[in-house]
């Protein structure tokens, strides 16, 4: 390299700024000493300090054997920031042609204006290097002193992407680009091959927030030879930790808008179980590191995977929210999964078989408790005679293992099966059922008593104090705003017999509640969130119960259940184990438990009720009812 400084008789200024060596620095070190922020909450000069994750994607780019990188992250992680910096660095340290992809041209002309020009011009290092002339520093193509051009681009048309050849290709938020760019092909694929002119020097970049499982950014993902994960480090402890979404905990009697407001939600530490606010979070942040999936020599291509609870711009009450929101509506689980959990949200596909109901079966053995779980409900269906039930295991983050399911003939039965049944976990001790929704149906029995009359009384007797929480629901003949209504409890049994200190009854939005169920079994099979696994077990009566009703659209396209077998007990059963669990249920959902409910012994009721926090007045009212004689029959 030419000392320039040793012949300024033969050299200009701008010479000797591209002929002079240039210091030894990576990408984060640059940023941290000339890069300018024009935009966001922290304007001014870049510090690495508020975004430590982004310090080693940056020093990627400076590996010579590293030709493509790949941020999945979250929105407001810092992933545009990121490849800015980046950018700069090239147009700093070793210019050339550079080609900037965004979605759409209006996207592109906006982005150019409002935040790559002004970036360009309040950075005092990149500014100097601007073409003076304004016919060479337009909206979509700026050139610099040094030799730097930049094309700004967009994925819909494929005469942008096709024109001419870069060594450097950014892909920003390829997620949102078109399938197809004209009659070409995949624009990502076009930008990819305008490299082929830099074999061992080029770099291109991909970031973006996830939408598609089979999107650009997660092909791009799959391409690469080392995967990279944050683990931040426990303030406390120290233990480093990746974060996950079911470490997250906020009271559960709270709506969303609460939580978001008043900053309920806290994460809790896998080691030492101290809860982190947000500003322990950032400083287990702050001292974390990223840890590769496997050890690569000179990969040629990494990946970065960062969700939202990572960032300090996004508070853990945020989250939460958003998933008290997405259990509303799967339009709105959709942005929480894609938008804070960085994940690519998944098709929902029905399929009315039991070969791929069966597909959802794991390798816990039948009425076996996993380790993970804290709780397990059960769904009940009310038959004239007998009923039928479902028992499944929950963990935190509403992952669920079917354990147990089968017939009942007497009510005796079902009064051992909830009160006095417990089930093994794998790891030791036992654990109860801890609530149960049941269905009032079952129509008439005798000629003074209905099957429903029957379940009001047995509910109103036993449903509060035994350790087990029973509730009353019944199948709404209407669509419902949520999954389900409280109404106010009645006083008359439908027969008008009065029914003393009166019942609650749930009514159940049940076409919303399949969805669900069947969205979750599918998520068994692709091991995805909130799947509902089922157990090793599980054989094909159960497939024929569950797959006794699909589907349809009528004439106008709504959508309905259409019951196509009689019996489809077990698939209501199912729905009923699901509900009772659901954040929209009376009292809250599974955030109510920090901490499996476990037992060791049939007869530690005492213990079991208090982890459940059964009302004791309320229980000793219960016991001024006498059992009727219709129960023993």
């Amino acid at each position: 390299m030419i000392d320039a400084n040793k012949y300024d008789f033969k050299f200009t200024a701008g010479e000797k700024q591209v002929f002079s060596k240039k210091p030894d620095i990576t990408v984060s070190q640059w940023a941290e000493k000339y890069r300018i922020v024009n935009r966001g909450p922290k304007k001014g000069q870049w510090s690495n300090d508020l975004t430590p994750y982004l310090v080693l994607p940056m020093d990627m780019w400076n590996k010579p054997w590293v030709r493509r990188i790949t941020l999945r992250f979250a929105p407001q992680t810092g992933k545009t920031q990121f490849a800015f910096n980046c950018l700069c660095f090239a147009i700093d340290h070793d210019p050339d042609a550079a080609l900037y992809v965004m979605p759409d041209e209006k996207t592109a002309k906006r982005l150019s204006r409002r935040q790559i020009l002004p970036m360009f011009k309040d950075t005092p290092r990149i500014a100097k290097l601007l073409s003076p002339r304004n016919d060479e520093v337009s909206t979509l193509a700026v050139q610099f002193q040094n030799g730097m051009d930049l094309s700004l681009a967009w994925a819909t048309s494929a005469a942008e992407l096709a024109s001419e050849s870069y060594k450097y290709v950014f892909f920003d938020e390829p997620e949102k680009y078109p399938a197809i760019a004209g009659r070409e092909g995949d624009p990502v694929y076009l930008g990819e091959v305008r490299t082929t002119a830099f074999p061992h020097t080029h770099k291109i970049l991909y970031f973006s927030t996830p939408n598609a499982e089979k999107g650009s950014i997660m092909r791009a993902e799959s391409e690469m030879d080392q995967h990279f994960v944050y683990h931040a480090k426990c303030p406390v402890c120290g233990k480093l930790q990746q974060m996950v979404f079911n470490s997250i905990f906020w009271p559960s009697d709270k709506g969303y808008k609460t939580v978001r407001r008043k900053k309920l939600a806290e994460y809790q530490c896998a080691n030492c179980a101290i809860t982190w606010n947000d500003h322990m979070r950032d400083k287990a942040v702050a001292a974390g590191e990223w840890v590769a999936d496997k050890p690569v020599d000179r990969p040629s291509g990494v990946s970065f995977y960062l969700p939202a609870w990572y960032s300090p711009f996004v508070s853990l009450s945020d989250v939460a929210a958003d998933f008290i929101q997405g259990h509303k509506e799967p339009a709105k689980l959709k942005i929480f999964c894609t938008q804070r959990k960085a994940e690519p949200w998944k098709n929902v596909v029905i399929q009315q078989d039991e070969k791929s109901i069966l597909a959802a079966r794991c390798d816990l053995p039948p009425q076996i408790v996993p380790d993970e779980a804290v709780c397990l409900s059960a769904g009940i269906d009310v038959q004239k005679h007998g009923f039928w039930f479902a028992v499944r295991a929950w963990a935190k983050d509403y992952t669920s293992w079917l354990i147990h399911y089968g017939f009942l003939a007497l009510w005796e039965d079902v009064d051992r099966f909830l009160f006095e049944t417990t089930y093994p976990i794998r790891s030791g001790g036992k654990m109860r059922i801890w609530r149960a929704a049941i269905d009032t149906g079952g129509g008439k029995k005798y000629a003074d008593m209905s099957m429903t009359e029957e379940t009001y009384w047995w509910i109103r007797i036993n449903g509060v104090g035994r350790g087990c929480r029973c509730y009353a629901t019944k199948g709404s003949s209407r669509p419902l705003i949520g999954k389900l209504s409280a109404k106010k409890p009645i006083d008359k049994t439908p027969s008008g017999k009065p029914l003393p200190g009166g019942l609650q009854i749930i009514s159940l939005d049940t076409y919303n509640i399949k969805d669900m169920f069947f969205y979750r079994l599918e998520q068994a099979v692709k091991q995805g969130s909130y799947a509902a696994y089922l157990h090793k077990e599980t054989g094909n009566d159960y497939a024929l119960q569950i797959t006794a009703e699909e589907k349809r659209k009528d004439d106008r396209g709504a959508e309905f259940w259409k019951q196509v077998r009689k019996d489809n007990h077990l698939l209501d059963a199912e729905c009923l184990a699901h509900i009772v669990v659901d954040p929209e249920w009376p009292g809250g959902g599974l955030n109510l438990l920090r901490q499996p409910l476990k037992v060791q012994s049939n007869d530690d009721f005492s213990s079991g009720a208090r982890a459940q926090r059964v009302d004791k007045k309320a229980w000793l009212a219960e016991k001024r009812y006498e059992r009727p004689a219709w129960l023993n029959r």
